[in-house]
């Protein structure tokens, strides 16, 4: 369990609520720096939102942590341009920036709730979207009718709605 005493989530990023023939999808995202620290923030939504407790399927959850460090490459590229007027060589160096993030200690994982599949879906979009420190819940509310597959595209709209939300994609 967490050390830190009161709330751990300050702000959580929602999506709109999503209907489908009376199921209902709600996906909300926040920064993760620890695992430890899910438990109590599944607890903490759970008690401080009364539809989430009452939802038949309350943490589809994924999550990503990563030490995660830019390294800032100058590239110089040097340019010979040629004035025909004056036939003089003017020497540039063009600085061009390139940022890659180096994840270090990558710890993954997710979470069904009985809704099988639904974590690893949450999880491979996190992979592929190579987005790390974050914690991703979807609540689905059943409705009495059976979607089929498209439960899962729910799933997946309601999570990129509020990882965009939360300034985790673009």
């Amino acid at each position: 369990m967490s050390k830190n005493v009161g709330k751990l989530v300050k702000i959580w990023n929602e999506s709109e609520v999503l209907v489908d023939r009376k199921s209902k999808f709600q996906a909300r995202c926040c920064p993760l720096q620890n695992q430890k620290d899910i438990p109590s923030i599944l607890q903490e939504l759970t008690q401080n939102n009364k539809s989430v407790s009452k939802a038949s399927h309350m943490h589809m959850y994924a999550w990503r942590t990563a030490e995660v460090s830019n390294n800032l490459h100058l590239q110089q590229e040097q340019k010979k341009k040629g004035n025909k007027a004056n036939k003089s060589n003017n020497s540039h160096v063009n600085k061009s920036r390139n940022i890659t993030v180096q994840p270090k200690n990558i710890e993954q994982g997710c979470a069904d709730c009985g809704e099988a599949g639904a974590g690893q879906r949450l999880l491979t979009l996190l992979e592929r979207a190579n987005i790390f420190n974050v914690l991703v819940i979807v609540t689905r509310w059943y409705g009495g009718t059976p979607l089929g597959s498209s439960r899962f595209r729910h799933i997946s709209t309601c999570a990129v709605e509020t990882l965009k939300k939360g300034g985790f994609l673009p």
